[in-house]
């Protein structure tokens, strides 16, 4: 059975602000097998790394990320005060993986697809800039070990219909009513499931038999990363890749 691999959930957030430059250098200093980073669209139609829809929470500025052009994004400081970052676009990050990439180290890219401001813009434009950045950068085909990944099944079916070849991975929410309601999350939008460490851990039989296909998201203690282990996970996002790995060494199957 194949190990755990130890995805840097936003980079290796736990110790660099998330998802910039920074988190994903150290976060392959660090070994990490994979990458994750959130996507959304700009004014102008250019797919930046950022998750939450404002840049309030993350940088030194306010605006709605939607609403501003690359330009204006790029003004904004998302790292520290001493170590200052711009926001990386998707190309950057692609070309990033592109370069990091050797005959014997090769992590995987997440790419998680974010909703934008309203259902009348959920027609397709992120998706197909996704799609149109993998081409420029050579990485849009099945075996380019990039995986497109949302917690919107709309987004994920409708990346299906563009380019079918890249993997996809369906993350299942966790809210206060997620048992009643799962059997209406719908089935079949793509390859492989995704869910939060805590509903892993309160449905194992939705893990067991599948777990060499599925990502959990996220796990930074010691006790929730040998579990997901034990159940054959086959990715663990996680903020500290060094302390996955640690916590990981010499962790025996007991299936």
């Amino acid at each position: 059975m194949v190990g755990v691999k130890i995805i840097a959930h936003r980079g290796a957030s736990g110790y660099r602000p998330e998802l910039t430059l920074a988190a994903y250098e150290l976060a392959v200093e660090l070994g990490a097998d994979g990458l994750e980073g959130d996507v959304r669209l700009t004014a102008d139609g250019v797919p930046v790394v950022i998750h939450d829809a404002t840049v309030d929470r993350t940088s030194d500025s306010t605006g709605t990320v939607v609403d501003m052009t690359l330009a204006q994004l790029r003004e904004v400081n998302v790292g520290t005060v001493q170590r200052p970052q711009q926001i990386m676009t998707l190309r950057e990050l692609l070309e990033f993986v592109a370069d990091v990439r050797t005959a014997t180290y090769r992590p995987e890219l997440f790419v998680e697809t974010k909703r934008l401001g309203s259902a009348a813009e959920r027609d397709g434009r992120l998706e197909a800039a996704v799609n149109r950045e993998l081409h420029a950068t050579g990485l849009a085909q099945e075996d380019a070990g990039v995986h497109l990944i949302s917690f919107d099944h709309g987004s994920l079916a409708r990346f299906a219909a563009i380019n079918p070849q890249i993997p996809r991975i369906y993350l299942r929410k966790e809210y206060r009513m997620w048992r009643l309601a799962k059997h209406l999350e719908p089935a079949g939008v793509a390859q492989s499931q995704g869910f939060s460490i805590a509903r892993a851990r309160q449905a194992p039989q939705d893990v067991a038999g599948v777990g060499d296909s599925t990502y959990v998201f996220t796990a930074n203690r010691q006790d929730d990363l040998l579990w997901l282990h034990r159940h054959g996970v086959r990715w663990a996002a996680t903020d500290y890749p060094d302390r996955a790995r640690e916590a990981l060494r010499g962790a025996v199957t007991l299936r």
